[in-house]
């Protein structure tokens, strides 16, 4: 019989307890958790436009992986491409699917209008 490890979101390993912490077992009361959040903070500058599709999605698919919040500072940055509002999307998604989120804050008109036509997932905040 293997023992699989079962990592959850905030890197603990749930079989083991590797932080003192229970075993999960249904049926039995777990002492409450205080899960830890980390949150990064992006802060683009330029034009991003088709070329830096790749770099933008390489980022957001790192941390939507490992963060809970993600905040895109956009003030430096102008979206011109929808390919790059997509991969902002997607990553909004992902890390929706995980119980985090991700925020753009700063965002100009121009951002704002490409962003929203991507899609739902990412929270968007004028600039102020």
């Amino acid at each position: 019989m293997s023992t699989a490890t079962v990592i959850d979101r905030h890197g603990v390993d749930v079989r083991r307890g590797v932080d003192d912490r229970a075993v999960a077992r249904p049926g039995v009361d777990q002492p409450a958790v205080d899960p830890a959040w980390i949150t990064a903070t992006v802060r683009p500058a330029g034009r991003f436009g088709r070329g830096d599709v790749g770099r933008l999605r390489a980022l957001l698919d790192a941390l939507s992986a490992c963060a809970s919040i993600v905040v895109l500072d956009l003030q430096a940055a102008r979206l011109l491409s929808p390919r790059a509002a997509t991969v902002i999307d997607e990553a909004a998604h992902r890390l929706e699917e995980h119980g985090g989120c991700l925020v753009c804050i700063n965002v100009d008109a121009d951002s704002r209008a490409c962003l929203s036509t991507a899609g739902p997932h990412a929270v968007l905040l004028a600039q102020g």
